[in-house]
C-alpha cells in the first residue's frame, strides 16, 4: 500500500485491537516511501459519540474524509506507529480540514 501525507488509515491502538481506529498521517512522503524507515507520525481519531462535544483541540472528521462514521480527532498529541501495523486505508482528509488540523497541531504543541 502506497502511503502519502494526510492518508486515513485504520491502526490498532494495542495488541488486542483488530478493527482499528482511525489515524491521520503526518509524515511527509520521503519517510513514506523509505523502506529502512518502519515508524511514522500520525493523529489518532476515536469514533464521535452523538452527545460528545468537540474540544479545542479536536477536529471533527466524516464521510468526506473516507469515514463511515464521525470521527473526533486528537491534534494535541502525535502517535509513533509501525507502518506494518496499518490495517487498512480508509480515505483522505479534505484540504480544509488539513488547513484546520494544522493549526491546532502547531497551536497545541506550542509551534506557531
Amino acid at each position: 500500500m502506497k502511503l502519502r501525507r494526510w492518508d486515513l488509515v485504520f491502526v490498532p491502538i494495542d495488541e488486542k485491537d483488530t478493527v482499528g481506529h482511525p489515524a491521520v498521517i503526518l509524515s511527509p512522503e520521503d519517510i513514506l516511501e523509505d523502506d529502512r524507515r518502519q515508524k511514522i507520525n500520525v493523529l489518532i481519531g476515536t469514533k464521535r459519540v452523538p452527545a460528545a462535544a468537540i474540544r479545542s483541540h479536536q477536529v471533527l472528521l466524516n464521510g468526506a474524509d473516507g469515514l463511515d462514521f464521525q470521527t473526533i480527532l486528537d491534534c494535541s498529541f502525535v502517535y509513533v506507529v509501525r507502518k506494518a501495523a496499518i490495517l487498512r486505508p480508509a480515505g483522505v482528509v479534505g484540504v480544509y480540514r488539513r488547513q484546520e488540523i494544522q493549526r491546532k497541531v502547531r497551536s497545541f504543541l506550542g509551534l506557531s
